[in-house]
Parts: C-alpha cells; structure tokens; sequence
C-alpha cells in the first residue's frame, strides 16, 4: 500500500536519526540533510532517500543503508572533519560543492558545520565556478571511459558496462551543473532534461537517450523490463554494494513505475543498465535471469562486441559535444 509521505515527516525521520547517531557516538560533530528532501522536491513514486551526511572527529565508519519501509530509506554517509578544511575549495567540487550550498542543519553545537559551508558557499553561483564543477564532471567521465582530453580518442583501457554508466552519470551532470545541482541516480534523467530546456539546448537531452535508443519505449515492453529486472534484482542484490543494497530495491521500482506511468519509459534505461549490470555480477553465468539480461544489453545494441564499442565511441561524441557546450556557457558568461 502507498502512502503520502510529507516532508514534515522526513525531516522529522532525518533529525531524529542525526540525534540518535550523535548521542551513541560523541566523535560525531555535525550532522546535515541533503539530496530531494533538503532541496524540497517532489517525491519519484512516493519514495525516497534520507541523504543523510555526518561529520566526524574520529575515523569515519562505512556507509549505512537502512530501509524503514518500502518508501523511505536512510542513506547515511559518515565524513572526517579533515575534509572541510578547505572548504573554499568545496565550492568546486562538482559533488561536495552543491552539497554544502543549501542543506538542512541537523545538529551542529560547536558551529564547525555552520563556518564551513558559509565558506563553500560564498559565490557558490559565480559562473567560472560553475564552470570548474562542470569541468571536473567531465574530467569524471573521461576517467570512466579511459580517455584523455582530446576529442576522437581510443579508450586505453576496455570501457566496461560499469564505466559506460558512470561516464554517462558524469557527462550529463556535466551539463547539469550549468543549471543547478547534480543528481547521482533516479532524478538523472529528469534533471537533464530541465537543464537541457534551460540551456536551449534540446540535443543535450536526445544525445543522452539516443545512447539507449531514443527515446521510443512503450508501456507494455517497460513493464516487462521492470519484471525482469525486479527479478534480476532480488537474486544478485547485496549489502556489500550500496548502488545494488536490497534496501534500495523498492525505491528504485517505485520510481521506475512512476516514470513508465508518465510516458517517460525511455527515461528508466540509463538506471536500470547501471543496475542490472551490477547485480548480474553477483550471479553466476548460467542464472536463470541471464537470458533476459541479454535480451535488455540487444534491446540497447550492447550486446556483442561491435555493438558495444559502437555505443561507447557514440557516448565520447555525445561527451564531446557537452564538453564543446561547456566551454561555449564558460565563454558566454565570462567564465
């Protein structure tokens, strides 16, 4: 059963937690809320997660994933305070520096949190700024791809299905950063194309689902996608993987379906890829699920060698033609 969630109520679950957490280890020094819910946006299927970030004097303990239900998830990330000592140079950075620029304050009594992200903060929007963390996306994406900075490159090194993924999460953020904060997972594709309308830029946006085969996908096949892919996800998901962690399971398939529900079924491919190639390696060659995963990797033209090298020399043009539009923002705005 799904049920409204409000941001009373996450934020409650959020400063609840941070308060459990600091008292059961006093090395904890500030603690503060990111992602959607710091940013006030709407939910992606009735779920979400808690981006939870505390900061800590001693050394950081492992990221938690904890489900509360099939809607929330904690998502919690322990950071040593020897990371904002320059925070100055946060504001550049093309994860940490949206992060610091408008989250909630959680807990903070000795005011360290509060002087560092005043710092990072400072002429956070200033364009050559902006352009530095577009950049370092790009910089991002190249090192997934294994390439350097000149256009028309062999990769050094095999692209796998991973670094295809993490070089496309990187590329569109590129262009993402242009026009606000970034986004690592089920809001990817919906942010670039909110970017990519801002800018004027329409192509930034089919460039990015051509990489999938445009952006034709019914109802009826993504359903059956889903159902795979659900499938796939219950056998090979593992803690030891927060990108695949069993408690991610509904969040994702609740924002898959909320998508496939507003016709925006192209959209779900980018993430499900990242996904499904993740939990696969968890399983063995001849699983049962293997058969259906090679049919999504046709479905896409990854599926053998030659379709496969094909999509990644059309994902370095598409890295290409962000990067020549960064560039030309960059100059556009004195940057």
């Amino acid at each position: 059963m799904t049920q409204t969630i409000d941001r009373p109520t996450l934020l409650k679950i959020a400063r609840d937690t941070a308060a459990q957490r600091v008292a059961a280890r006093p090395s904890l020094i500030s603690a503060y809320l990111t992602g959607s819910i710091a940013a006030n946006e709407p939910l992606l299927g009735e779920a979400t997660d808690v981006d939870l970030i505390l900061i800590d004097s001693a050394e950081p303990l492992r990221r938690e994933i904890v489900r509360l239900t099939d809607q929330v998830v904690l998502d919690i990330q322990y950071r040593a305070r020897a990371e904002y000592a320059n925070p100055k140079g946060l504001r550049v950075h093309p994860w940490r520096g949206p992060e610091l620029c408008e989250p909630v304050f959680l807990l903070d009594p000795t005011h360290f949190f509060e002087l560092a992200q005043s710092s990072a903060r400072g002429q956070f929007h200033r364009p050559d700024f902006v352009a530095a963390r577009a950049r370092a996306f790009l910089a991002l994406a190249r090192q997934a791809l294994h390439v350097g900075l000149l256009p028309g490159q062999e990769p050094t090194a095999p692209v796998t299905l991973a670094d295809f993924s993490q070089g496309l999460l990187c590329t569109a953020n590129a262009a993402i950063s242009l026009t606000g904060f970034p986004a690592a997972g089920r809001r990817l594709v919906m942010k670039l194309e909110a970017a990519a309308r801002r800018l004027g830029r329409a192509d930034l946006y089919d460039g990015f689902l051509e990489l999938f085969g445009g952006a034709e996908l019914d109802q009826a096949q993504a359903q059956i996608l889903l159902t795979d892919w659900s499938a796939a996800y219950r056998a090979g998901q593992t803690p030891d993987d927060e990108l695949i962690h069993p408690a991610r399971r509904t969040i994702y398939e609740r924002g898959f379906q909320a998508q496939i529900q507003a016709d925006r079924s192209a959209e779900i491919l980018w993430l499900m890829l990242s996904t499904w190639q993740a939990v696969m390696r968890q399983l063995p060659g001849d699983s049962t699920h293997a058969e259906p995963w090679a049919a999504f990797l046709e479905r896409l033209s990854l599926a053998d060698p030659a379709a496969f090298r094909a999509r990644v020399q059309q994902a370095l043009a598409y890295l290409t033609a962000v990067d020549e539009w960064v560039e030309t923002w960059a100059d556009q705005n004195g940057a």
